[in-house]
C-alpha cells in the first residue's frame, strides 16, 4: 500500500473520530472511489458531506511563511456541496473550507 494511501485513510479515521467526538452519526461509503468520503449528521438533521485530505503547507518562492496547499473541489463536489476537511496527522487538528459553525 501506498504511503500517501495509507494517510488518506488515516485522514479519514481521524476525521470521523473528530466527528463522533462532536456528537455526530458517521457513515463512510463502501467503496474508495468517489466524491465523498465521509458523511455525517446531527441529531437536528444538519447533513455534511467531507472530502478528507492530509493538511500540508509550503513556502512559496519570494514569501518567508508557510501556507496551507489548498485543494480544488470537482464540479460534482461542488454541486453536492462537500466540504474540505484538512487533517493534520501529527496533532489530529481538523480545518473545515468552507468554515463550519460550532465545529
Amino acid at each position: 500500500m501506498e504511503r500517501t494511501h495509507q494517510d488518506g485513510q488515516l485522514c479519514e479515521t481521524i476525521l470521523c473520530e473528530y466527528l463522533l467526538r462532536k456528537d455526530f452519526y458517521v457513515l463512510r461509503p463502501a467503496s474508495a472511489y468517489g466524491p465523498v468520503d465521509v458523511m455525517a449528521y446531527n441529531s437536528n438533521g444538519d447533513i455534511y458531506l467531507f472530502d478528507a485530505k492530509k493538511d500540508m503547507s509550503r513556502v512559496n518562492p519570494n514569501r518567508t511563511k508557510s501556507t496551507r496547499i489548498h485543494r480544488v473541489l470537482t464540479k460534482l463536489q461542488k454541486k453536492l456541496g462537500v466540504h474540505m476537511a484538512y487533517v493534520n496527522l501529527e496533532t489530529h487538528h481538523v480545518h473545515f473550507i468552507p468554515n463550519i459553525e460550532g465545529l
